[in-house]
């Protein structure tokens, strides 16, 4: 279970990234994102991951991952392990996006507690 409990984490760092992904990318985006996700979840600091697909509303995204850090140096350390791994196993991601028709918005994220 994740825990985003801004208040009492208020170091946790998110990793959300927004997809567009054509249905015959589905196959290999989706082998792709288990492959990475089953490589993140052994790095220091990693506190969970979830996908989402749209199921309405505007806009081209239909699937947003999201990932939990315990902290902006996990996160940093994360990036430069993913790169790392990428390189070791002859992934190019970015090829493979422009390959599939797959369309990426990546980013790090903090929350903002919202203050009643």
């Amino acid at each position: 279970m994740i825990s985003m409990d801004v208040v009492k984490n208020p170091g946790l760092r998110f990793r959300i990234d927004n997809f567009t992904v054509p249905d015959a990318a589905r196959e290999p985006f989706e082998t792709a994102m288990r492959r990475n996700f089953a490589f993140i979840q052994t790095l220091p600091g990693f506190q969970g991951h979830m996908v989402f697909e749209k199921t309405g509303g505007p806009g081209s995204f239909n699937i947003a991952t999201i990932a939990v850090w315990e902290s902006q140096d996990a996160i940093d350390k994360a990036v430069a392990e993913v790169g790392a791994f990428y390189k070791k196993n002859g992934i190019d991601m970015p090829a493979m996006l422009k390959r599939y028709g797959i369309k990426a918005e990546l980013g790090q994220f903090s929350a903002l507690p919202l203050k009643e």
